[in-house]
């Protein structure tokens, strides 16, 4: 719907003297440029290792049942 809106306004016809319609503007292009997008960079890591809490469980585990001192 905003599209619609934009090119309507953009496209104000006139007619020339021969009774064809003449579009203004109709040579370039609108004037819709945007500055340049920074890149989308990922976010950086909360957990490096993420097996070390599993490590960690499973190794009370083991000093609990006596596997390990």
């Amino acid at each position: 719907m905003l599209r619609k809106l934009i090119s309507t306004a953009l496209r104000r016809e006139t007619e020339t003297e021969t009774g064809d319609i003449a579009r203004e503007g109709s040579a370039r292009p609108p004037d819709l440029a945007f500055p340049p997008m920074r890149p989308v960079e990922p976010p950086a890591a909360r957990n490096d290792n993420p097996l070390a809490a599993l490590c960690e469980a499973v190794e009370a585990d083991l000093r609990a049942a006596g596997y390990l001192r």
